[in-house]
């Protein structure tokens, strides 16, 4: 956990709209997206006709907020208009001067819009007279950094898409081997991912409500790669194959061309990482250049290594494979693209 994560008050953050209307656990997640800004007095936090990259809540101290009539407000942090970001609009209306040492909280608009944006579409799902906690499987998701890129015009549709099933303990929701066609998000009960190896049966990981399940073979049209069965009551919230793919995988999985590639590469300020998650014998049979071979199979294992400051471009030899690896970098937070395969030049005429 960062520095600042670890300064941050989650109940001090409650205080202000949408951090009040969400999980511990969730919270918890969003501090690590948060950024702590101290200022002495006489100060200039943002200025009129700046753009507003960053919503800025304020957490102690004070300030003076000047409009362009030249009307001064002081505005201290336990004023009880104090419960948005100061100044909430893409463009700073006002002047910001600190009058008192002042303590901020930073978060990037755009996260702060799709935290919104969530928020009051699963509050609007909720049939009336619902316990709030019917939601909870819904700021589960928020909370991730895979459904935090789904655009805010397609999450209404997302959520309604969305299908109960009651399961009981014991019962194999998945199994190893078989067909994929469903997304599982587990909405109450606890469940265990186990895989087969040799003759054995390894046990992967627990899931509780809020985990989702089952991406992996959607994505690669490959059999199901682990066994998940129910270790309690419980009941999942289901999302078909085309659903999934039509309105997550689309939203999740970006493309960029070879051209495009160049010129991300000439003229972004982040560097490009080339990723091809064929198996090693097929990398040296056939290398891509420049590129980093971490097969399908441990790219999971690789992701504690890689950095977030750079943006990861996966390629393989048929889609699928890239198109999933794009998918699990997304899904850990990482910037990623799948690079598009160029079509075979045609053949020449015949003279």
């Amino acid at each position: 956990m960062s520095d600042d994560a670890t300064r941050i008050d989650l109940q001090r953050l409650k205080h202000f709209i949408p951090f009040d209307s969400l999980s511990d656990s969730h919270l918890a997640e969003i501090r690590a997206r948060i950024h702590v800004l101290q200022l002495p007095p006489a100060r200039l936090v943002f200025k009129r006709g700046q753009p507003a990259g960053q919503a800025m809540f304020l957490v102690s101290g004070a300030v003076d907020i000047t409009d362009a009539s030249f009307q001064v407000r002081p505005f201290p942090a336990d004023d009880d208009e104090n419960y948005l970001a100061l100044d909430n609009y893409p463009e700073h209306t006002v002047n910001a001067i600190t009058t008192e040492p002042s303590t901020f909280y930073l978060l990037e608009r755009n996260h702060l819009d799709l935290l919104m944006t969530w928020t009051q579409a699963a509050e609007s799902m909720l049939e009336e007279g619902e316990d709030d906690r019917q939601s909870d499987w819904m700021d589960a998701l928020l909370g991730s950094e895979l459904f935090a890129q789904v655009p805010p015009t397609r999450i209404q549709s997302l959520f309604a898409k969305f299908e109960e099933r009651t399961c009981h303990l014991g019962e194999e929701v998945v199994r190893e081997g078989d067909g994929g066609d469903t997304f599982y998000v587990i909405k109450q009960g606890k469940a265990m991912v186990t895989r087969r190896q040799g003759g054995r049966e390894d046990t992967l990981a627990a899931l509780t409500a809020g985990s989702f399940f089952g991406e992996d073979a959607l994505i690669s049209d490959a059999p199901r790669n682990a066994t998940v069965t129910m270790t309690s009551d419980g009941i999942l919230m289901c999302l078909g194959k085309e659903d999934f793919r039509d309105i997550l995988q689309q939203s999740v999985v970006r493309r960029v061309s070879n051209d495009e590639l160049d010129a991300l590469n000439e003229d972004g300020d982040r560097a490009c990482v080339l990723i091809d998650v064929r198996l090693p014998m097929e990398f040296r049979h056939d290398r891509t250049p420049g590129a980093r071979n971490i097969p399908l199979t441990e790219l999971r294992r690789e992701l504690r290594s890689l950095e977030k400051d750079f943006i990861y471009v996966v390629s393989c030899d048929g889609g699928r494979r890239s198109e999933l690896g794009a998918y699990l970098l997304s899904e850990a937070g990482f910037d990623a693209f799948v690079l598009e395969r160029q079509s075979a030049p045609p053949e020449p005429a015949a003279s």
